[in-house]
C-alpha cells in the first residue's frame, strides 16, 4: 500500500513540475496554444484576446447604436412601410415573406448555435488566454474529467456568464476570478449517483470520513474541491493540498524531526493513512485515530527499520502508533516525545496509583522512563528482581534496592565479619532505616551487596546517622525463609494497594494464600522443577529378622517409578507437605517383604543375598540356618527361586519345567517339606 501511494507521489509531483513549466510559458507561444480548440475557437480568441480593448469597447457602442438608429428608423416610417407593402403585386409579397422566413430562421439557427458553444463547449472558455494553462491540466488525456463540458461542474446564471465577458472585456484580468463554485451536489451526480459502490467505500476510508463527517467550525462547510481542486482542474492530492485552504497551518504541515525536515517531497498521506479503510459502525474519533502514524507507515523509512528492529508491539501500550507520542511537525528530536507524556494528558492520573507514589518509589514515579522503556513500555508489576536489575544499565541511577531477594534483606553488621544470609529487617516490608549502609574492608562486596539509597524519605535511626558501621545495631533475622519461595513472584506474597504503597506482607494472611489450602496435586509443578522430581531421594530402612539384631540398609527412593502415583499420596503432612516417617521408609505402600508367601526373588535381584549371606558352606544351604521354620515353610523353591543363584544356568534351560522336578525329583511343594527338616539329597 505505502508503495503504491509513493509511486502516486512520485507521479504527482512529476507532474506538477511539468505544469509549473507550462505556468512559466508566454501565453501566446507554441507549447501553449497548441493543444487549444480551433475553428470558431481561433475566431473567438482573435476577438477577446488580439483586438485592442478600445476597438472591442468601441465595436459594441457602434453596433448597439446602429441596432437602435435601425429600430428607431423602422418605428418612424411603420405607415410608409405597410402601405408600400400592400402595394406591391402577389409574387413580390411572396417573395418578400420567404426572404423573412429565411432571415427569422436564419438568426434563430444562430442564436441557438451561440447560444450552445456559449454554454455547453469549452471553446468559448478558452477564449480568454488566463485560461490556457488551466484547460492544459484539464485536457490532459491521463485526468479522469477530461471529457466533461466546463458548464458539468460550472453551474452559473446567463447574468453572471455575461458579467464574466464584461469584466474580461473591461477589466483585462490577469489572474481567473472566483465564479461558478462547485458544491459537493455537482460532484455526487457522478460519483455517488452512478457509482454508489465506489462511493461508499471511498467515503468509508479514515480521511473522508473525518473530513466529511466532523462537527468541527472548521470543517462545517467543506467542499470536495476544498482538497481536490488545489490545483485548477487537476483534481488530485499533491503536497500542498492539506495546507492550501487554511484548513492546517504551516507549522502543522511542515516536517521539523531530524533529518525529515530535509526532505522536500514527502506527501502528507505517506505517513497519516487517509486511505485506510474505518468499519462502518467506528466512530470518528476512531478514524482520527487511523490518521495517526504507526508502525506500519514509520517502520517503512530504512533508517526507522535500523533504529527499531528488534521492535515488539506486544511490549507497547500505544499499539504501535507511533504518532501518539511523537509529532513530526512540531519535535525537533525522538527524545522530545518524552515530554508529550505528561503534556497530552494520556496519563495525567499517574498519581492514583499508590504503586507510584508510595514510599517505594515516589522519588522516581516523575522519570517515567526508569521503568518504562520507550517501545516497550509494559511492565510486568510482579517482576520486582527484573525491574530493580534492569534500571542499573539506564543513566547513572541509583535504585532503591538491588533487589536480588538475598541482598536486598542482608544487613551488613560489622566491616570484618560476614554478612549473615539470614539478616532481614524487622518488618519484612523492604523499608529502610539506616539513611545508608555499605559494606567496606575484606568483606565489601560490589555495589549490587550494598544498599544504595538515595531517598529523603527515610530518617536515619537515633545515635547511628553517620555512625561507623561497626556501630551499628544488630541485624534481625529474617522470619521468613525468602530463599525457599524465590521461585514466585513478589506480587504473590506482597501486595500494593496500601494507602502508602509499600509493598508489604501479613501473616497469617500472606501465608494463607498458599499454605492451608485445600492442596491440588496438579499444582506441584509451580514451585518444584523436573530436576527436583529426577533427583535420587536417600532413605534408610530397618530390617529386622527373628533371632537377629535389626540392621538398616540403606535404600533409593525414585520419583520416576512411582509416576502413577499422586504426590498427595506420600506428602500427607499438613502445610509442610512432609512425607511422614512411615511413608518415608516406604512401609505405608510396601508390606514387610518378610511376610508369609512372599518369594525371595520377586523383590531381590541376583547379586543382593551375597550382601546379606555368609558364603555358602554347601551347595544347598539350607533356609532354616538362618530364617524361623515358619518363614520358610512358606518360601517355595520354585524355578525363581533357584534363579537367584543359578541365573546364568537357568537361562534357555528348558524354560517351562521346574528346578525340583529334575534335581531332586518331587514337585516344589513337595520338595519344600523336606527341605524344612533334612538336608537335600
Amino acid at each position: 500500500m505505502i508503495g503504491i501511494q509513493f509511486t502516486g507521489v512520485v507521479r504527482v509531483l512529476r507532474s506538477a513540475a511539468a505544469l509549473q513549466q507550462a505556468h512559466a510559458a508566454p501565453a501566446d507561444s507554441i507549447v501553449v496554444q497548441s493543444p487549444l480548440p480551433g475553428g470558431i475557437a481561433h475566431v473567438v480568441r482573435f476577438l477577446l484576446n488580439t483586438v485592442p480593448q478600445w476597438v472591442q469597447i468601441g465595436g459594441v457602442v457602434v453596433g448597439a447604436a446602429v441596432a437602435a438608429f435601425v429600430l428607431w428608423f423602422l418605428f418612424v416610417r411603420r405607415v410608409a412601410i405597410r402601405g408600400w407593402l400592400t402595394s406591391r403585386t402577389s409574387g413580390v409579397k411572396l417573395a418578400l415573406a420567404a426572404i423573412a422566413v429565411v432571415l427569422i430562421t436564419g438568426v434563430a439557427a444562430m442564436g441557438t448555435v451561440t447560444w450552445n458553444y456559449t454554454q455547453h463547449s469549452n471553446d468559448f472558455c478558452v477564449g480568454c488566454h488566463i485560461m490556457n494553462p488551466a484547460f492544459q491540466k484539464f485536457g490532459d488525456t491521463t485526468n479522469k474529467h477530461a471529457k466533461l463540458s466546463c458548464h458539468d461542474c460550472h453551474q452559473q446564471s446567463l447574468y453572471a456568464s455575461a458579467r464574466q465577458v464584461y469584466l474580461w472585456v473591461a477589466e483585462r484580468p490577469e489572474k481567473i476570478g472566483k465564479h461558478a463554485k462547485v458544491p459537493n451536489k455537482v460532484c455526487e451526480t457522478c460519483h455517488v449517483t452512478k457509482d454508489t459502490a465506489t462511493w461508499q467505500r471511498v467515503a468509508s476510508t479514515a480521511g473522508h470520513r473525518v473530513h466529511l463527517e466532523s462537527d468541527s467550525s472548521a470543517l462545517k462547510n467543506i467542499q470536495c474541491v476544498t482538497c481536490h481542486g488545489v490545483e485548477l482542474h487537476r483534481f488530485a492530492s499533491v503536497n500542498e493540498t492539506c495546507g492550501q485552504s487554511g484548513c492546517h497551518k504551516a507549522s502543522e504541515t511542515n516536517i521539523a524531526l531530524g533529518k525529515m525536515s530535509e526532505q522536500t517531497d514527502l506527501h502528507c498521506i505517506s505517513c497519516h493513512a487517509f486511505t485506510a479503510d474505518v468499519p462502518l459502525l467506528a466512530t470518528r474519533d476512531s478514524a482520527r485515530g487511523t490518521l495517526v502514524p504507526g508502525q506500519t507507515e514509520c517502520l517503512a523509512c530504512h533508517k526507522m527499520q535500523k533504529v527499531l528492529a528488534d521492535f515488539d508491539e506486544a511490549k507497547d501500550p500505544h499499539g504501535g502508533k507511533c504518532g501518539t507520542c511523537h509529532n513530526p511537525h512540531l519535535q525537533k528530536t525522538a527524545a522530545a516525545a518524552v515530554k508529550s507524556c505528561a503534556m497530552a494528558g494520556c496519563h495525567a492520573n499517574w498519581r492514583d496509583n499508590p504503586f507510584h507514589v508510595g514510599a517505594s518509589h515516589k522519588q522516581i514515579a516523575s522519570q517515567c522512563l526508569t521503568c518504562h522503556v520507550p517501545h516497550a513500555a509494559k511492565v510486568d508489576a510482579s517482576d520486582c528482581e527484573g525491574c530493580h536489575l534492569s534500571v542499573r544499565s539506564r543513566g547513572r541511577l541509583r535504585p532503591p534496592l538491588p533487589f536480588d531477594t538475598t541482598k536486598a534483606l542482608r544487613r551488613v553488621g560489622t566491616t570484618t565479619a560476614p554478612p549473615s544470609p539470614d539478616a532481614a529487617y524487622a518488618d519484612s516490608r523492604h523499608s529502610v532505616t539506616m539513611a545508608s549502609v555499605r559494606s567496606s574492608g575484606p568483606s565489601a562486596e560490589s555495589d549490587d551487596d550494598a544498599m544504595l539509597l538515595d531517598r529523603d524519605d527515610v530518617q536515619p535511626v537515633a545515635n547511628y546517622a553517620g555512625a561507623p558501621l561497626s556501630r551499628a545495631p544488630p541485624a534481625t533475622a529474617d522470619p521468613f525463609p525468602h530463599a525457599r519461595h524465590a521461585k514466585l513472584a513478589c506480587l504473590v506474597c506482597h501486595v500494593t494497594g496500601t494507602g502508602v504503597g509499600l509493598l508489604t506482607f501479613k501473616p497469617p494472611r500472606g501465608c494463607a494464600i498458599c499454605h492451608h489450602q485445600a492442596p491440588a496435586s496438579s499444582r506441584c509443578t509451580t514451585c518444584h522443577t523436573t530436576s527436583e522430581y529426577t533427583a535420587v531421594k536417600h532413605t534408610t530402612m530397618t530390617v529386622t529378622v527373628p533371632g537377629h539384631d535389626p540392621r538398616p540398609r540403606p535404600v533409593d527412593f525414585f520419583h520416576a517409578v512411582h509416576t502413577k502415583r499422586t504426590c498427595l499420596e506420600c506428602h500427607t503432612t499438613p502445610v509442610t507437605l512432609v512425607p511422614s516417617m512411615a511413608q518415608a521408609q516406604c512401609k505405608d505402600c510396601h508390606s514387610d517383604h518378610h511376610a508369609a508367601g512372599r518369594n525371595c526373588s520377586a523383590c531381590h535381584t541376583i547379586a543382593e543375598p551375597k550382601f546379606a549371606h555368609r558364603t555358602l558352606e554347601t551347595a544347598h544351604q539350607r533356609c532354616d540356618a538362618c530364617h524361623t521354620a515358619t518363614t520358610i515353610a512358606e518360601l517355595t523353591p520354585t524355578r525363581s527361586f533357584c534363579s537367584t543363584c543359578h541365573a546364568t544356568k537357568a537361562k534357555g534351560h528348558y524354560d517351562q519345567k521346574e528346578c525340583s522336578v529334575c534335581h531332586f525329583l518331587a514337585e516344589p511343594g513337595v520338595y519344600r517339606s523336606r527341605l524344612i527338616t533334612s538336608r537335600p539329597q
